[in-house]
């Protein structure tokens, strides 16, 4: 749904378009918190889940105050002091820097549209009554704790700041952010500057044709792919004394002394930043373990113990799957645990450049082309999540992610291709795409930082296999994926330790009978997997689809919930 309201001094209205429909614009009072007629601009509708339909949608329910946004730019463009926040007025800290994003004469928003509900939150974009100049507001969806929202927001805001003002990168400036819902606007959000442009996501054709090295689909790929390893160099270029993530040092980090990196010369950017915990969500993510015990686990890191946060992420997953009764994933992290700080010898000399590959580098999971905006220049946006960690130890963008089965050449690396009935080659194909995308990520890699070079080896991929397993690991059976990834390392252990990559004998056991289970319940969940429709969305489809379905009667309400019809499926 887009949706848009025209506020007017006195009045506002408000457009919202459901896929084919007609605009309909709505008046509505610009003080009147309780207008019915807002409710719409507000509610989740990008898609709906085949179960808990009504809950998910709450959650994503976004009702913020117009009256406190607007009360709340009105105050941003006056003086205050603080070297780089204005004093946390109601909860809310504003970037002393940006405060020019508002300009003098502003008296009320002219108009909000909502331009979209993603996975994590949802961006209005606001026109004020006297600038041609836009803002972005990004309220949170409620699907996160408290903690981690505080944190994640504070962080972010930061690491926007640090990538716009030390590292010079195309960033959109944050103004204003507040981590928790008791502020003028009655929700968490970043208050930050517009950017017009396309998405880059509109050039991505992942299954576009081509063999490897293919002038023509080459060319198209690496448009997309080479800005953002290209950003990602540059954002990974400095290295950092500590892991975990950045914040204000004046956002409640005085405590921390310790400079972020080394060899700050601006006097207007030293103590701006601190290296605080970490915001990864896998330290947060379904936690039932009381934040106290919580703070063991999340870091900061000293350079010291670089594989530390995996020994930490096992241990605490370990303690909430004790507390909420999975005993079956309680030994699958009990081996993680065990196995964390003896991944890799962190001395060795086989992979080549391990101080580089080890040391403190930021990581952003949400490189994507859904995040770049593409105008005169490219825009990124969206750092939820980012951290400081090992490069090791970092993920690939999860558009070009890929673990399954390497094809390069489907005629040469598939026996009998030409034979295939065309169902069985268009899931070769998909194997080959997602194959020759990743290696032009490496290849783009490559080009960019030969240093980091070491992270295509199929070796540090195998041995880290388990962790990145853990880092993504949503749901209650996932548990096996990280089995799968130890199962893997536990056979190869011998080679890499003869081969000084992993450090000292195997701590690594499976019995048959452990080894049986796991891949009894391992294959079972592969098949309920590929038996549900939209497993790997959680239940969830987009809106237009999930009209189409109930109108040809392939959905059918159940219970509260919906499920196909597998008789009409099969027709």
């Amino acid at each position: 749904m887009i949706a848009r309201w025209i506020l007017p001094a006195a009045r506002s209205a408000f457009r919202q378009r459901r896929f084919v429909s007609t605009p309909k614009e709505v008046f509505t009072e610009l003080s009147d918190e309780n207008d019915p007629k807002r409710a719409s601009i507000f509610e989740y509708s990008w898609g709906s889940w085949l179960e808990n339909d009504a809950i998910e949608k709450e959650k994503r329910r976004t009702e913020f105050s117009i009256k406190g946004l607007n009360d709340l730019l009105a105050q941003v463009g006056k003086p205050f002091q603080g070297s780089v926040l204005l004093p946390a007025a109601h909860n809310v800290n504003v970037l002393k820097d940006n405060v020019d994003l508002v300009k003098t004469g502003f008296s009320h928003i002219k108009q909000i549209s909502s331009i979209h509900e993603g996975k994590h939150h949802r961006i209005y974009k606001l026109q004020l009554n006297h600038q041609e100049d836009e803002l972005v507001l990004r309220v949170p969806y409620k699907l996160d704790s408290e903690l981690y929202t505080d944190r994640r927001i504070k962080s972010e805001a930061a690491t926007m700041d640090f990538l716009a003002k030390k590292l010079g990168l195309n960033v959109p400036k944050v103004l204003a952010y507040s981590s928790v819902a008791e502020n003028p606007v009655r929700v968490p959000f970043m208050l930050m500057e517009f950017k017009k442009g396309e998405l880059l996501m509109r050039k991505w054709n992942p299954l576009t044709p081509g063999a490897v090295n293919d002038e023509k689909s080459k060319t198209e790929l690496m448009s997309v792919i080479s800005p953002i390893a290209e950003f990602n160099k540059k954002a990974t270029d400095l290295t950092f004394t500590h892991y975990g993530s950045l914040y204000f040092k004046e956002d409640g980090f005085e405590h921390i002394v310790d400079e972020p990196y080394v060899g700050e010369t601006d006097e207007s950017l030293k103590n701006r930043w601190v290296i605080g915990p970490t915001v990864e969500k896998a330290y947060y993510r379904n936690k039932d373990v009381e934040a106290a015990e919580l703070e063991k686990f999340v870091g900061p890191w000293t350079v010291q113990e670089p594989l530390k946060m995996v020994a930490d992420l096992a241990q605490l997953e370990l303690e909430n799957l004790q507390k909420q009764g999975h005993d079956q994933a309680v030994p699958v992290y009990q081996k993680l645990a065990q196995v964390a700080e003896k991944l890799f010898d962190v001395e060795s000399t086989t992979i080549p450049h391990m101080d580089a590959l080890l040391a403190p580098r930021l990581a952003l999971p949400d490189l994507d082309p859904m995040n770049v905006i593409v105008g005169d220049e490219s825009w990124f946006i969206d750092f939820e999540g980012a951290c400081i960690k090992p490069f090791l130890l970092s993920s690939y963008p999860k558009f070009v992610q890929y673990s399954g089965p390497k094809i390069f050449d489907l005629e040469a690396d598939v026996e009998g291709y030409d034979k295939l009935d065309d169902l069985a080659k268009q899931q070769y194909e998909y194997m080959f795409y997602r194959t020759r995308n990743q290696f032009y990520w490496e290849l783009a890699l490559n080009e960019t930082n030969k240093e980091l070079l070491g992270v295509i080896s199929p070796a540090v991929k195998l041995i880290k296999g388990a962790y990145l397993s853990a880092l993504d690991a949503k749901t209650d059976k996932d548990y096996l994926y990280v089995e799968n990834g130890l199962v893997e390392l536990c056979t190869m252990w011998p080679h890499y330790e003869s081969a000084a990559i992993v450090k000292g004998p195997n701590p690594l056991t499976f019995s048959e009978q452990e080894l049986q289970e796991y891949e009894t319940a391992f294959q079972d969940y592969q098949a309920e997997l590929s038996s549900m429709p939209f497993a790997a969305t959680g239940g969830w489809v987009p809106q237009d689809m999930f009209a189409r379905l109930l109108e040809q009667k392939l959905l059918v309400e159940e219970n509260g919930g919906y499920t196909f019809d597998r008789d009409k499926l099969l027709q």
